[in-house]
């Protein structure tokens, strides 16, 4: 069995021959499940190695790509948005896919990678949302913004793919009318101001948004600056947190003056649309 993506993403050499190998052995079981995966579901997944997972992610996606192809969508487009599965697999130190929940949005055809950002569809319906304090209502089609986990933060870059995104749904998706772009991110938390330096790219993506509100919420924080899957419970936990960049320095000293990580609920402000 062959996977086109192994030929087109820059996989870690030994994952690829897992991979590889793994398929030549399950190869019926692979292609069973890879075509349950394209007809959305998973189920097929769970309690299944991350090594399998990702033969049959990898599988799927040939299938998807055929939509891009239907669509006319250019097939740089695809594979950077597919890249996401190279992505995650470095995130879980090149043993397989784990966050298979994940990559199934792009196996469904709901996401794309335009330069920097990724663009989701995305109905309105989340009933935790406080949708008195957002500039549409529930059950509004929205563009859903992700920052993928790569590179800098440029904010004229992210400009550059917010008018990619633009021009990518008019053209390719006119049914699809959105009230505006939306996104709920660590990185959008009001209070990093006060630990983050004032040229911090990450304030300077703030700059795009119009934050409607923020919620403690630390998990995601913790994750991204310091890599962890659990929240330190006691101060002597926050005290060995590491200070490998200015960034953990800085949110370490924070944490210990007992200020509080979040997320930030926001749009793209009415000027970049």
């Amino acid at each position: 069995m062959e996977f086109d993506l192994l030929n087109h993403l820059s996989f870690d050499k030994a994952l690829a021959e897992k991979v590889l190998s793994l398929a030549e052995k399950e190869e019926i079981a692979v292609l069973n499940c890879a075509e349950a995966v394209s007809n959305r579901n998973v189920n097929c997944l769970k309690r299944k190695s991350d090594i399998f997972r990702l033969a049959v992610m990898l599988k799927a996606a040939e299938s998807t790509h055929k939509k891009y192809i239907e669509k006319g969508i250019p097939d740089s487009i695809f594979y950077d948005t597919m890249d996401d599965i190279r992505i995650w697999c470095e995130e879980n130190s090149n043993k397989g896919l784990k966050n298979y929940n994940w990559i199934k949005n792009h196996i469904n055809f709901e996401i794309f990678r335009l330069g920097r950002l990724q663009f989701q569809f995305y109905k309105a319906e989340n009933p935790t949302l406080h949708y008195s304090k957002l500039p549409f209502k529930k059950g509004d089609n929205m563009l859903y913004i992700h920052i993928p986990r790569f590179g800098r933060l440029d904010f004229n870059d992210c400009i550059n793919s917010l008018n990619e995104a633009k021009e990518f749904f008019k053209r390719y998706f006119p049914e699809y009318n959105y009230k505006g772009f939306f996104c709920e991110s660590w990185l959008l938390y009001a209070d990093n101001s006060k630990f983050m330096s004032k040229d911090s790219n990450i304030l300077k993506f703030q700059n795009m948004f119009d934050i409607a509100y923020s919620i403690h919420y630390e998990n995601q924080t913790y994750d991204r600056v310091f890599g962890l899957e659990h929240l330190p419970v006691f101060r002597s936990q926050i005290k060995a947190l590491p200070e490998e960049t200015s960034l953990q320095k800085s949110a370490k000293e924070f944490k210990l003056a007992k200020g509080k990580f979040g997320i930030g609920i926001a749009t793209v402000k009415s000027e970049y649309i």
